[in-house]
């Protein structure tokens, strides 16, 4: 009896191990791998990348790295819905895995972005693959409406030999060529033809990430403020400023976050950098509630952070140890930055409101799929983008756009922010829609923010 008890914990045993053994296995599946599509995610692409390129310099021989892009996911997402578009990425997808050799190594770097390594081929080879994959994607699309008309425009670059560059330069060649096949006219294969190019990008990126690195540990970022005005006659609410970030330059002069943002954001130092933003927002608010001068700060916060637990966890302790009123905190997540993961992100907003924080979408209307946006994620404000914003008195589609823009928000009981306002005109047609607030150098430039805040 004792021996069969013991066969049986042992069973017991083994099964709980081989059970624990198969959640581990999809649980690194899940963390390599993007939902959608079943592809490699850039993270692990990145890793094999690093480790292929390192093994060329060292033993010999080449490859090639492909970057495609389509050309028409915004229209689709916009015309047929955001399921006709999670269908054209799949059919691009499954199009990639049928095309490639088992040795080529398939990955969805971002929303409409696809990444491919060639290990031992040549550029003949390379660009063969490209045209393939190009006209099947064209031949396939367009016969319903689940499969949408699109194409894709297709980048390419050979690494290894003589030319020895590094892993994030021979991206940055792939991409380039990218861009350059869409200025071209799209639907077509384009060759970074110049070696030496994407070493001098590659420099150029290498510089400004050690830079920026020096600048979180040397206190070498600040916070600008511009204000936010309302736009309602005689309005006495609570001051409003959009904290915007700077880095000290070599020569001393403030750099803009646009000029370093996105080697943040590909060195994956982006989250560090929203994270000493958000400790210097909450300082700032916790100080003029002291002086009983209250103000709302509105924080800029990067797709990578929107999806990334760290960040969210950070401005919670952040909240719980400090003296800030979470209500004056308001969090921008920018319509532009591609976040893909709306579950993940909904989850960030829906913490953050728990919190007593509100969510504003920025650059709204000029992203990826702005209504999946407002059904998704819970938010409190609409900035409406400045592209709508600029010609409006001179351009009767967008002030028809900013208007069916303020009739959504209305409708779904939340406010509206016009962005990159510029002179009277605007600012009064703006009211005349019914817009709540607005921002722009008409209204107040950006200025240092604790000399802005302490007046």
């Amino acid at each position: 009896m004792l021996a069969k008890l013991e066969l049986r914990d042992r069973e017991v045993i083994l099964a709980a191990l081989a059970e624990a053994e198969r959640t581990e296995a999809q649980l690194r599946y899940l963390a390599d791998h993007d939902s959608l599509t079943g592809l490699l995610d850039r993270r692990r692409f990145r890793a094999e990348l690093d480790q292929y390129v390192s093994f060329s310099a060292r033993y010999g021989g080449q490859g090639a790295v492909m970057i495609l892009d389509i050309d028409g996911l915004k229209a689709v997402n916009d015309t047929h819905g955001h399921h006709a578009g999670d269908n054209l990425l799949r059919r691009v997808a499954e199009t990639m895995r049928e095309r490639m050799r088992t040795t080529d190594i398939v990955a969805r770097l971002s929303g409409d972005e696809f990444a491919v390594l060639m290990p031992q081929t040549d550029t003949a080879g390379a660009l063969q693959l490209g045209e393939d994959l190009r006209s099947q994607v064209a031949e396939s699309a367009g016969t319903s409406t689940d499969s949408p008309a699109a194409t894709i425009s297709v980048g390419i670059t050979m690494f290894g030999g003589e030319q020895g560059a590094g892993s994030e330069a021979v991206l940055l060649g792939a991409d380039q060529a990218m861009y350059q096949a869409k200025e071209e006219g799209r639907d077509r294969v384009s060759l970074f033809q110049d070696p030496a190019e994407p070493k001098r990008h590659a420099h150029r990126a290498q510089t400004t990430s050690a830079r920026i690195r020096d600048a979180l540990t040397h206190e070498r970022l600040s916070l600008h403020t511009q204000p936010i005005r309302s736009l309602a006659a005689g309005s006495t609410g609570m001051e409003r400023y959009e904290l915007l970030l700077r880095m000290t330059g070599e020569d001393g002069d403030l750099l803009p976050a646009a000029s370093f943002i996105e080697v943040a954001e590909r060195s994956g130092m982006v989250q560090e950098l929203d994270r000493w933003v958000v400790a210097r927002a909450l300082e700032l608010l916790a100080a003029r509630e002291k002086e009983g001068r209250p103000v709302t700060l509105h924080v800029n916060i990067s797709g990578a952070s929107i999806t990334d637990i760290s960040v969210i966890e950070f401005i919670e302790r952040r909240l719980d140890e400090g003296d800030a009123d979470p209500a004056h905190c308001t969090f921008e997540i920018t319509e532009t930055a591609r976040v893909h993961d709306y579950q993940a992100a909904a989850g960030f907003a829906d913490r953050l409101t728990e919190f007593g924080c509100q969510v504003a979408i920025d650059d709204y209307g000029a992203g990826y799929g702005p209504f999946h946006y407002l059904k998704n994620i819970p938010f409190d404000v609409i900035k409406i983008d400045g592209a709508f914003i600029r010609d409006m008195p001179n351009n009767d589609a967008d002030q028809l756009t900013v208007k069916a823009i303020v009739q959504i928000a209305r409708g779904l009981g939340k406010q509206t922010i016009a962005e990159y306002v510029q002179d009277d005109a605007t600012t009064q047609l703006l009211r005349q829609y019914g817009v709540d607030m607005a921002q722009g150098y008409f209204l107040g430039r950006p200025v240092d923010a604790v000399e802005a805040l302490a007046a």
